[in-house]
């Protein structure tokens, strides 16, 4: 123990540091002498001295920081407790002298290791200042240190027989003491020797502040009767749950106001306690038990003085009082309306119990019909009553209960009631009878009301689930009515997610808009599968009791094959037999035997197919060619099935190191004259690598198409590359066999601009050439520059024939043509069409006048465009601005961005603002990262992604706060790896 110079009082030590630096045990209590501290204070120097010694009692080592004033210290700085007394085996306690001076023993007294403890306890004979803990020790958990603190503490007050005030002065301790579980034998010594329990100094500390002392002090009041009745009373409410149930329990209380307190205690402790009482005591009559039942606000409290009042309401032959059974009928607790109902009958009041056969509550509606049934009536004539006249839920459900199957057509007619609720009881009590199948219940699962779709439900959603895919697409069957088909939706959600897209795929042309635009949302939400999700596929194959293979992978999608592949294999830690269990993740197996054994396993499995495929592009050599044998034989064993379902794995692995051999074996097959109707199949397969392989493949042998046909799936192809591809094997048609004007109009009618284009060029070898003018004003402008072309074939000028459109009846098209082939001149033209009623022709305008590389409206004029109802023409306005963006003012830029502006114009201004890239637009721009249009919150976040934030803090536009605030607002919208890639600029 280090020894240092009295310290002088600090608020920035405890107590227990004080004594570890010295101090005696009257100093780091900061009182006068052992008289002078609470008794309070001594008991908490005792728990901070043994939790500060257990870290060296128990071996462990710690570090960490401690706050002293204003600065962080080491904890070792103010308080090194590994320099404090501790046990050695050799050696006994550490003492640093002998005798120890009080600091020291103070410390060993309260030491976290019992060895210390005990030999303190040897050196403390004679040591008044350190009395108050040997009298803590009495206490003690240790037997061995308590019996030798007891031997102490006796010794010493026999040494003091003269001195009564030493025990007077111990008392307020041992009374503190006294709660523990050893402690009560020195507050009993202590009272020994006083003679009387000191009844001034008990109700004093009863009062105390501290918790534990004024617990203590009203316990030991309790015991000895020092308080009186009001003072008992008032305890029940004190703040301490202690102090409530202390008085609770010592009998001091009247017995009326111990049974008051069920009903008024302030908390559950005091009314579940009041009522244990008042039971054990018998005070309660089962009529104040109800009334209590009936009252109470305490569920607990409720539920056992029923529970209590039932034996003796069962055996006794009296009737309840009246106001009570009207109390108890007006009750919303079931138990104690069935109560009051059984009641009625021995009250003289059976003529009421018809009312009660109809309550919500189905306990309630037993006990009415027990007791009819006591006074010789027959629920069952009242239940077909009430149900024909004026039909009820209670009254059905209780003609469910007590009816029999010739009450079955009755409970279907009521199945069709216009009220809801009567609805649901009549379906639950066709269920109850078991007279409904899953069938016909389906209708109710789309019912309005929740309680009957309820109903329905729990029979229908288990049946469901255990049904085909057929059947569940049955149910869209155009001859079912629609709340069926409702309700088919309904079962839809409940598949997986992968079921829920095949069956999808399948109404996606249904006739009903509700099916049809669920359908297409649910195929609109794209899959991506991935390492994560093929790792899951995998978990769920090989944890799974005989889990489809297509409901945990998309068998229709490559990509989903190649992520189960990947996920099983980064298993590495998962059970390797647990993924070996099953075909399809053991022919994903990280090691290859396994892989190789499975592929083996796997022919003549056309599901795992795909996986073998995947095999034959693997890494060992001896699983691939055990993949590629297997495929061999599919092929040749089922050549159109296996081309059909597995050449869009194959175009999925054809990059692949070793992906070749198998692309090009299936190109091989497809070749085939005997394949041509997979291939024909394949090339509208939705998988675009297998489409455009099928589709290569089949124009080698172009000649078996005719021109229209290839015209037909040009127009109609939605993939560009494969446009291209038919489009030119269209033309190369046109030109060997001669013109086709079918096909030249099946071109011209594509929506694609580069098909109609090809229309357009061959316009001139069918004899057509003169049809170029009505394709001048064209959308594309790839058409416009082919029927140009087209014209200056025959001679004929374009530009006039545009001049005369955009005078006669000006669309888009011809305004974009005029300036495309115009000269400077056309600007006037141009510029007369700005003011036309049209917005997408004002906007051509616009685009013309940038192509004409004329002087426009300037600008102002420009800016004032930017406010033009047409959203075309403000993003054609919002071009020709951003070349001059640095001479438009940044106030009516700001101003469009605020939020009663159009969308479209918001957007606009943000561009031009940073376009400009002016200082004062950036508050606006950060303020548009709360934009309520998303696209707008998107653009300001790209736009301010590539602000140049330091040149800004350069130029000290802003203040450094208002600049740091701005630039937060545009940090903390990057996801985190922006955040640690973007560099703060302070």
């Amino acid at each position: 123990m280090e020894m240092l110079p009295p310290l002088s009082r600090t608020t920035f030590r405890s107590p227990a540091e004080r004594l570890l630096h010295g101090g005696s045990p009257a100093r780091a209590l900061d009182g006068g002498g052992p008289q002078g501290a609470g008794p309070q204070a001594w008991a908490e120097l005792d728990a901070s001295v043994s939790i500060s010694t257990f870290e060296r009692y128990q071996g462990w080592t710690s570090s960490g920081t401690v706050r002293v004033g204003m600065h962080w210290f080491d904890r070792r700085e103010t308080a090194d407790w590994s320099t404090a007394p501790h046990w050695h085996d050799g050696h006994g306690v550490t003492w640093t002298a002998t005798p120890p001076a009080a600091p020291e023993l103070a410390l060993c007294l309260c030491h976290a290791d019992p060895r210390v403890r005990e030999a303190a306890l040897g050196r403390a004979t004679g040591r008044p200042e350190v009395l108050a803990l040997v009298l803590i020790r009495c206490a003690d958990t240790e037997e061995p240190v308590r019996e030798r603190a007891r031997a102490v503490l006796t010794a010493e007050l026999d040494a003091a027989a003269a001195a009564p005030d030493l025990v007077r002065t111990l008392a307020p301790l041992a009374l503190l003491v006294s709660p523990r579980r050893y402690g009560a034998w020195a507050w009993e010594l202590l009272l020994e020797r006083l003679g009387s329990p000191p009844a001034d100094l008990i109700v004093g500390l009863a009062q105390d502040a501290d918790p534990g002392m004024r617990f203590a002090a009203v316990r030991a009041a309790l015991a000895h009767g020092l308080l009186p009745a009001d003072r008992v009373a008032d305890l029940t409410a004190d703040p301490d749950a202690r102090n409530r149930l202390a008085a609770l329990r010592s009998g001091e209380l009247p017995a009326d106001r111990t049974a008051r307190l069920v009903l008024t205690g302030q908390t559950p402790e005091v009314r579940r306690e009041a009522l244990d009482l008042a039971l054990e005591a018998g005070i309660l009559t089962p009529e104040q038990l109800l009334e209590t039942a009936a009252a109470s606000r305490d569920r607990v409290v409720r539920r056992r003085c029923e529970e209590a009042a039932r034996p003796a309401l069962e055996t006794r032959s009296t009737s309840l009082p009246g106001p009570l059974v009207d109390a108890l009928l007006a009750q919303g607790r079931v138990s104690l309306r069935a109560t009051a109902v059984r009641a009625l009958r021995p009250a003289g009041r059976a003529g009421e119990l018809a009312a009660y056969l109809a309550d919500p509550a189905a306990r309630v509606r037993e006990a009415a019909r027990g007791e009819l049934r006591a006074t010789g009536q027959d629920p069952l004539t009242h239940y077909r009553a009430l149900c024909a006249d004026s039909p009820a839920p209670g009254a059905v459900f209780g003609l469910a209960e007590a009816g029999d199957a010739s009450d079955l057509p009755l409970l279907r007619l009521l199945a069709r009631a216009p009220d809801g609720r009567v609805r649901a009881a009549a379906v639950s009590g066709l269920r109850r009878h078991g007279a409904t199948t899953p069938e016909e219940l389906l209708p109710y699962l789309a019912d309005p009301h929740p309680p009957a779709a309820r109903a329905a439900r729990s029979l229908v959603v288990p049946y469901a689930r255990t049904r085909p895919e057929s059947w569940l697409l049955g149910l869209f069957a155009s001859g079912r009515p629609e709340p069926v088909r409702v309700a088919a939706l309904l079962l839809l959600e409940l598949r997986p997610l992968l079921v829920r897209r095949r069956i999808a795929r399948a109404l996606t042309s249904h006739r009903d808009p509700a099916v049809r635009g669920r359908a297409r949302k649910l195929l609109q939400q794209r899959l991506r599968w991935d390492e994560e999700t093929g790792r899951r596929a995998a978990l769920d194959l090989a944890e799974g009791t005989g889990t489809p293979l297509d409901e945990v992978v998309d068998t229709e999608d490559p990509a989903a094959w190649s992520a189960l592949d990947i996920g099983a294999r980064s298993m590495a830690s998962y059970g390797p037999e647990a993924l070996a269990s099953r075909s399809a993740t053991a022919l994903c197996h990280w090691d290859g035997r396994i892989r190789e054994r499975a592929v083996a396993e796997a022919a003549g499995t056309p599901e795992l197919l795909p996986l073998v495929v995947l095999r034959c592009a693997d890494w060992a050599p001896q699983v691939r060619a055990a993949a590629r044998r297997v495929v061999t034989g599919a092929l040749r064993d089922a050549g159109e099935d296996t081309l059909r379902t597995l050449t869009p794995m194959v175009m999925h692995l054809a990059k692949r190191q070793q992906g070749r051999w198998a692309a090009e074996a299936f190109e091989a097959a497809l070749r085939e004259p005997r394949y041509a109707a997979a291939r024909a199949q394949l090339c509208t397969h939705r998988d675009l690598r297998t489409r455009r392989a099928a589709v290569r493949i089949t124009l080698e042998a172009a000649d078996s198409f005719t021109a229209l046909d290839l015209a037909r799936r040009a127009a109609g192809e939605p993939d560009a590359v494969l446009r291209d591809l038919w489009t030119r094997a269209a033309l190369a048609a046109l030109a060997a066999r001669g013109s086709e004007d079918s096909a030249v109009d099946a071109l011209l009618a594509s929506r694609a601009g580069f098909v109609r284009a090809a229309g357009v060029t061959a316009l001139r070898a069918a004899g057509r050439a003169g049809e170029a003018s009505r394709h001048l004003a064209d959308p594309s402008g790839t058409v416009r520059a082919c029927a140009r072309w087209l014209l200056r074939q025959d001679g004929a000028d374009a530009r006039a024939a545009y001049l005369r459109l955009c005078a006669d009846s000006p669309v888009p098209g011809a305004v974009l043509g005029l300036a495309e082939c115009g000269e400077r001149a056309d600007s006037a033209a141009l510029t007369g069409l700005l003011g036309h009623r049209d917005g997408p022709v004002r906007a051509a305008a616009l685009a013309g006048l940038r192509l004409l590389d004329v002087p426009g409206p300037g600008p102002e004029a420009l800016l004032a465009l930017l406010d033009d109802p047409s959203p075309a023409v403000v993003r054609e306005a919002t071009r020709s601005l951003r070349p001059v963006a640095d001479r438009v003012p940044t106030g009516p830029l700001v101003a469009r961005t605020l939020r009663d502006r159009p969308a479209h114009l918001r957007r606009a201004a943000l561009r031009l603002l940073a376009a400009r890239g002016a200082d004062e637009g950036l508050p606006a721009l950060t303020a548009a990262l709360d934009d309520p249009d998303p696209a707008a919150r998107r653009i300001a976040l790209d736009l301010l992604r590539g602000w140049d934030w330091q040149a800004t803090a350069r130029r000290e536009t802003f203040e450094p706060r208002e600049l740091r605030t701005l630039y937060q607002q545009y940090y903390f919208e990057l996801d985190w790896n922006e955040m640690r890639r973007t560099r703060l600029i302070w």
